[in-house]
């Protein structure tokens, strides 16, 4: 189950993201590409929690 402050990654590959909060329900999450803040709204079937 995916909660705020979770550390997430697409299914289909790509960076590690933060979990912000749910909006209209997505997920906002957030990640860094260098030293700038990116963030992308995605749902809970895109997303898999980090170990």
């Amino acid at each position: 189950m995916i909660k705020k402050d979770d550390i997430v990654k697409l299914k289909s590959g790509g960076p590690k993201m933060t979990v912000r909060e749910p909006e209209n329900g997505l997920w906002v999450c957030t990640w860094f590409v260098g030293d700038k803040m990116k963030q992308g709204l995605f749902s809970t079937e895109q997303l898999q929690v980090e170990a």
